[in-house]
């Protein structure tokens, strides 16, 4: 990777001596499958080895917080503006700071910020998922992310210093102008649902002004507009490759992708995983779905029982928690859906595979074309992947010209 950015000996040779250089180079091949041009992926190179040397001057399982990269980014951007290095960037600590956020969360070492104040709108909140799992939400998951949805807006109001009971529709538009940055059309519908359903419950109690649910614009979305490719099963093959070694971050993470690769597992599915839920006598692996909350038994594959079980010998950290896959730092705990995603995105960076709107999920599309390609039916690819309805399966059609050929044939009545 320094070599394509690179032409100079002494600045190649710079970066590959540098600290955390085999993190840089996963961060800047996310950026290279992103079509990130080459002269800003030489700047974001220059800003990451900086980040990386300052993590030296911190303890390795440290947790930076906003404040602690709004500190470092102020203090070198003093230093370089005085010493004439940063001459020419418009906005040198802003720019130091994007790239800090962005290799932190890449690693691993960025700390979540606190959500709300502890209290505030919490009983509120948790009335309105209560009340949306009696009625509409019946998985876990579902509340969990109408939860995160919720909290997310009200943490925007926060900053900005708005009540909830004052707010128009202006600052709702202005949330929405804030997401469009960083979200999909798809991802903003899901959004837009969620929050209409809170603002419809908020409305019925007298907590916010009449009118905000009906004012928003749900995005558009077509069925099926998108095909759900997922890398080839080649790629998936590299990225377990790249996955190994004796060291703990190989071993657990081999076993993760192995999972959602072989098991077309999602992302919740997989971090739940508990030590019990692997039954080496019988060599039997159980899973709990995601949207239903049932219980799976599947056979253990044997590649993926390997992997587990020797991520379990020689990578797990001591631990007295239950769950299967533990953070890589002390205080060892179950990854976050966020640590899970970004640990795919940087593999599926290595192969090649465009990062953006792919993470675990990616996987389980990859799965599901795998297992129609070796000519399994719908029927049995929906009971592998856990769909509760032959419709979901069914949008893989799309992605399988072999089955829609065959399709085809049996609708026409071999007229062709």
């Amino acid at each position: 990777m320094f070599e394509t950015l690179f032409s100079r000996p002494a600045a190649i040779q710079r970066h590959h001596t540098g600290p955390y250089a085999k993190e840089r180079r996963a961060y800047l091949a996310q950026l290279a499958a992103q079509r990130t041009p080459r002269a800003t992926m030489r700047i974001r190179a220059h800003y990451c080895l900086t980040m990386a040397k300052e993590l030296d001057n911190w303890p390795p399982d440290y947790q930076f917080t906003q404040a602690d990269i709004d500190t470092i980014a102020a203090a070198w951007a003093t230093e370089s503006v005085a010493n004439g290095r940063a001459a020419t960037a418009t906005n040198p600590q802003r720019t130091y700071r994007m790239v800090a956020v962005a290799f932190l969360r890449c690693i691993d070492r960025l700390r979540p910020e606190p959500s709300l104040p502890p209290g505030r709108y919490a009983d509120r909140i948790e009335a309105f998922i209560e009340d949306q799992r009696q009625n509409r939400w019946q998985s876990e998951e579902t509340c969990r992310n109408g939860r995160w949805k919720v909290v997310s807006f009200l943490s925007y109001l926060e900053g900005y210093g708005y009540d909830l009971e004052r707010i128009d529709v202006s600052h709702v538009d202005a949330y929405f102008q804030h997401l469009s940055h960083r979200l999909s059309r798809p991802s903003l519908r899901t959004v837009a649902i969620g929050l209409r359903a809170w603002f419809r419950y908020c409305e019925t109690r007298g907590w916010t002004r009449p009118g905000l649910a009906d004012a928003i614009l749900v995005p558009r979305v077509y069925q099926h507009e998108s095909l759900p490719l997922g890398p080839t099963w080649d790629q998936v093959s590299r990225m377990i490759d790249e996955a190994s070694g004796d060291d703990p971050a190989n071993l657990r993470n081999r076993a993760i992708l192995l999972l959602l690769a072989v098991y077309g597992l999602r992302s919740g599915e997989v971090r739940r995983l508990q030590l019990d839920d692997v039954d080496w006598q019988q060599d039997r692996l159980r899973i709990q779905r995601s949207k239903s909350g049932k219980f799976e038994t599947f056979p253990l594959e044997p590649s993926t029982g390997n992997a587990i079980a020797c991520y379990l010998r020689n990578g797990r950290p001591p631990s007295q928690s239950r769950v299967l896959f533990l953070t890589l730092r002390a205080p060892y705990r179950a990854l976050s859906n966020g640590a899970l995603h970004n640990l795919v995105r940087r593999y599926l960076a290595i192969v090649g595979w465009p990062v953006k709107g792919y993470g675990s999920h990616g996987l389980r599309h990859a799965c599901a074309r795998h297992l129609l390609e070796a000519g399994h039916s719908f029927k049995e690819v929906g009971d592998h992947l856990g769909h509760r309805s032959p419709r979901s399966t069914s949008i893989y059609a799309k992605a399988n010209l072999e089955a829609l050929r065959l399709v085809a044939f049996d609708h026409l009545g071999g007229l062709t």
